[in-house]
C-alpha cells in the first residue's frame, strides 16, 4: 500500500519514529523548566535520544536525512541549552 511518504511501509515506519524521537527530545528539555532539580537528568535523557535520533537517520539516504536536519539541529541547541542554564 502506497504511503504519504512515496514509499514502503517499512520507510514510513523509520520516518515516524524519527518524528517521535524528536518529539520526546523537544518535551524532555521543555520538562527542564517545569522540573529544574531534575536537569541533569532531563538533559542526559534528551541526549541519549539524540544519539538514537543520528543513529536512525544515519541509516536513511542522505536526501532524505535532509528533511531532518533543521529540526535536529534545533534539538541540539535546545539540548545544549538546557545543559548550560542552570
Amino acid at each position: 500500500m502506497p504511503c504519504r511518504y512515496g514509499s514502503t511501509p517499512d520507510h514510513r515506519v523509520r520516518v515516524e519514529m524519527v518524528e517521535a524521537d524528536l518529539e520526546i527530545g523537544f518535551s524532555l528539555i521543555d520538562l527542564v523548566e517545569t522540573f529544574p532539580g531534575d536537569r541533569s537528568r532531563l538533559v542526559a535523557d534528551a541526549e541519549q535520544v539524540y544519539a538514537g535520533i543520528f543513529a536512525r537517520l544515519n541509516r536513511f539516504e542522505p536526501a532524505q536525512r535532509e528533511n531532518f536536519e533543521p529540526l535536529v539541529r534545533e534539538l541540539r541547541r535546545a539540548i545544549d541549552l538546557a545543559a548550560h542554564f542552570s
